[in-house]
């Protein structure tokens, strides 16, 4: 006869079949379910089972988390080894540098784009296109493409309770926000006037006149800077949704309040230097004080509406912030410049 443990280990519950070793309790389900091991977006899509990765008992590497921010951040496919989902809680330490390399290539791009094509009038539009075509297919693929597909999942009547299907085509509404979204960012780049080069003259500034870009490549530096930190303030504001994937809510679950103070320090100081030509500081952070208003009321109708945050949400918060920091430049540019 079989013991009262025996009998208690072995009932199953005829409301769900699952038995007592079918719990969390089990090590093994507790290890594949918690753990979180990386999975394939495609196979995480279909409800298929996780595919198997590499171990989480040892923390990753920094490499890995720059790998993982690569991965996060630019559609360069599967290169390389399975990362552990550990990594994306540290990638976040890589997303803002990220950022600048991106403006450094905005500004590097609209140069050469400049100087061999010229311009009409006083527009620069081959240079701007260049901008738009280079974010569309790179940069921002994943941001651009992740706003469409909130605009979309959010429109509809339910969509806490509508399924994430990354395949499935762009309603009309969502079609018409990714054309409107990138014909605004052609607009304002192509909107940036080239004021006379100014540099500080005097005070401690002047010791860091070679970090100076002519006026003209400033807003292209800065735009993805705070749009890579849109995703730390999205990241911040509400939980992950029932559709984020592991890696989403390992990112999430690592951005903490201070992560989104300390990765503002390079986009706001270089806002605050760029935009003081006479001096007053206030310009840069009333810039920044605007693009994180933005950001983050955009990110609390995302996850209220979406009931929690996934990666096309905050990839839709980065665009967001990217469009308002050029926008906000544009309406400051006689404060900025005057």
């Amino acid at each position: 006869m079989r013991s009262r443990l025996d009998r208690f280990l072995s009932y199953h519950d005829p409301r769900t079949g699952l038995s007592f070793m079918d719990s969390d309790f089990d090590t093994r389900r507790t290890a594949a379910s918690h753990a979180g091991d990386p999975i394939d977006d495609e196979s995480h899509a279909n409800g298929d089972a996780p595919a198997p990765g590499p171990s989480e008992s040892t923390a990753a590497t920094p490499w890995q988390g720059l790998m993982a921010a690569l991965r996060m951040m630019f559609p360069v496919g599967r290169f390389g080894s399975d990362l552990p989902t550990n990594a994306y809680g540290i990638c976040i330490h890589w997303i803002v540098p990220l950022g600048l390399i991106v403006g450094l290539a905005w500004a590097g791009l609209f140069r050469m784009s400049w100087r061999v094509f010229g311009e009409t009038g006083s527009l620069r539009p081959v240079p701007a296109l260049a901008i738009v075509l280079l974010d569309c297919c790179f940069t921002g693929t994943f941001l651009i493409l992740g706003f469409a597909r909130t605009v979309d999942n959010l429109t509809g009547s339910t969509p806490a309770m509508r399924p994430l299907n990354r395949s499935a085509p762009f309603s009309q509404i969502a079609s018409l926000a990714l054309c409107l979204m990138i014909l605004t960012e052609f607009i304002l780049i192509l909107s940036i006037r080239p004021e006379t080069p100014w540099w500080p003259s005097t005070g401690w500034r002047s010791k860091f006149n070679w970090l100076y870009p002519a006026p003209i490549y400033r807003p292209l530096i800065l735009a993805p800077l705070w749009g890579r930190w849109g995703i730390i303030v999205a990241a911040c504001v509400g939980r992950t949704g029932r559709d984020a994937e592991p890696k989403v809510r390992a990112f999430v679950a690592s951005t903490r309040p201070l992560h989104l103070l300390t990765h503002a320090i390079l986009p706001l100081v270089l806002s605050v230097i760029y935009c003081a030509k006479g001096g007053n500081y206030f310009v840069g952070l009333k810039l920044g004080l605007l693009v994180f208003g933005v950001t983050y009321m955009a990110s609390v109708i995302m996850a209220r509406r979406g009931e929690g945050q996934t990666r096309c949400s905050l990839h839709a918060a980065a665009q967001i912030a990217q469009i308002a920091s050029l926008a906000v430049h544009r309406a400051l540019w006689s404060e900025i410049h005057g």
